[in-house]
């Protein structure tokens, strides 16, 4: 069950996240010129602008009120999940839960507000979808919450019942 100082460590954990991903989305866009590739690491890393209508490689492109949909409903099943974190008993279930709420908040802001998703990170050395910091946090944060299932990291919680 979730205390008191978790549930507010956790909520600025979450205010954290967002305001990097919403301070790296402007950063990049007031900086950098949309439509240009810029080279950090040749053959390894790049920044390009785009706005993605779309899920990951455009999959569903201009259906917002899809993802509007998913992530509400997404965010009140993680939000119900979270009654079960705890830093203390199960940190590996309360950051994955945390990662994957921020960066669905992180993404549904920019669709609300914009109508796409700012992404400009990408890797050169393999086809990989133009991606974001929200993208990343629900990335790792999906990945934690399955091998935690899968290796019960979190003692059994999902053995003894959500």
């Amino acid at each position: 069950m979730m205390k008191y100082r978790d549930i507010f460590i956790s909520i600025g954990i979450i205010i954290l996240l967002i305001a990097i991903d919403q301070l790296t989305k402007i950063f990049a866009f007031k900086t950098l010129e949309y439509g240009v590739t810029y080279k950090c690491i040749p053959g390894l890393f790049r920044v390009e602008l785009v706005h993605n209508t779309g899920a990951a490689f455009g999959i569903l492109s201009g259906k917002m009120w899809v993802f509007n949909i998913i992530t509400i409903i997404a965010l009140f099943i993680f939000a119900f999940l979270m009654k079960n974190a705890s830093f203390s008993k199960t940190p590996f279930f309360t950051v994955s839960l945390i990662l994957i709420i921020s960066g669905a908040i992180g993404n549904f802001i920019d669709r609300v507000c914009l109508g796409y998703v700012r992404d400009f990170l990408t890797f050169d050395f393999f086809n990989f979808a133009i991606f974001n910091f929200a993208d990343m946090c629900l990335t790792i944060g999906i990945i934690m919450i399955i091998c935690d299932f899968v290796f019960g990291f979190s003692g059994g919680i999902w053995t003894k019942g959500i």
